[in-house]
């Protein structure tokens, strides 16, 4: 009898164990995707629940992600920090965003005004990332990173037509270089954060703003602003990237299915999804009655003219701090050849 006992004891034990095994098994890994972005952005819908869906239908359901929508985490410039010491575990951000930090990819950023798309100039700086600037990025995991489609300049109350008119506008300009390309042109910038743009144009803190037209659409921006400016001289990198101890934590084939749908493979989809987003901004500008005045070859290249010193004194900067400035740029250019024609 005592046997006997001592047997259904172990096997109501075993059982026990295996239904706690299997609930272990069954219960998926949750990770927290932070964003600064609306539920309503075009990057939102477009980009980051697709990628999340893509990644847990892959996954069988083993991974779970769960996106924090507009800053409800920190705001655009704490993100790279939340994610590198654990507050979440994904997230996206500019570099630009916190000046000095990644000197190196700021080269994205120069007025080069040879950019033509999202997609195409995505792969194209994806392609020299490990070359440049993965150690920059040496605290986190970058899943993939990408440029926006080429800015352009949007006004209030102002029309702009020749470099001239420029001259005592307040334009929004977020990161040092932009700040120096408006200052070049000759306007007043004026750095704010993209999400509190519709606030600073409806109070008058700003004239006018610099951003690609998928911006008109995902921030609402169509109702404050009556005249635009296709001029294209810019474009600036964004990166999704992952704390890397939870990267590393994961069993191998979910790593693998993250690792799928990132590095080139997601800075394409992405870049296609924000050349889409372009024509909704078109689309949200002709619909509210506003101009969009072309800039002519000759008065664009005034312009160009007017930012080219920057492009040397960029390489002059990251030389003295002996990183390979020159070089990069070179590489640059022919990336953009490459994938970007």
């Amino acid at each position: 009898m005592r046997n006997r006992g001592m047997v259904v004891a172990l096997t109501l034990a075993l059982l026990c164990l295996s239904f706690n095994s299997v609930g272990a098994q069954d219960k998926p890994i949750e990770l927290r995707f932070a964003s600064w972005v609306s539920a309503v952005h075009g990057h939102h819908t477009g980009v980051i629940v697709p990628w999340v869906k893509m990644i847990e239908e892959k996954s069988g359901g083993r991974l779970k992600i769960t996106v924090y929508p507009g800053s409800t985490l920190g705001k655009p410039a704490d993100h790279y920090d939340m994610v590198k010491d654990g507050i979440a575990d994904m997230a996206f951000t500019s570099p630009g965003y916190t000046p000095g930090r990644f000197p190196l990819i700021t080269a994205a950023e120069l007025p080069l005004g040879l950019f033509k798309s999202s997609r195409g100039g995505s792969l194209a700086v994806m392609s020299i990332f490990d070359k440049y600037f993965k150690n920059e990025f040496k605290d986190v995991k970058v899943l993939w990173i990408w440029v926006h489609p080429p800015g352009h300049f949007h006004l209030a109350k102002k029309q702009v037509k020749v470099l001239e008119d420029l001259a005592g506008l307040k334009i929004r300009a977020a990161t040092p270089t932009l700040t120096t390309m408006v200052k070049m042109l000759g306007a007043t910038p004026v750095s704010i954060p993209a999400p509190d743009t519709y606030t600073a144009l409806e109070r008058g803190t700003v004239d006018g703003t610099i951003f690609p037209w998928e911006a008109i659409s995902s921030f609402k921006l169509a109702d404050v602003l009556k005249h635009h400016v296709s001029s294209g001289l810019y474009v600036s990198p964004l990166f999704t990237f992952m704390n890397q101890k939870k990267y590393d934590g994961l069993p191998a084939d979910l790593r693998k299915i993250i690792d799928e749908l990132s590095g080139p493979w997601g800075a394409e989809f992405n870049g296609k999804v924000w050349d889409q987003n372009e024509f909704v901004g078109i689309d949200a500008i002709k619909k509210a009655g506003a101009t969009i005045y072309t800039l002519p070859a000759e008065e664009r290249q005034r312009w160009a003219a007017k930012l080219k010193p920057i492009e040397e004194e960029w390489v002059k900067s990251m030389e003295a701090k002996g990183l390979p400035g020159r070089q990069l740029l070179n590489d640059l250019r022919e990336a953009i050849k490459k994938y970007d024609p």
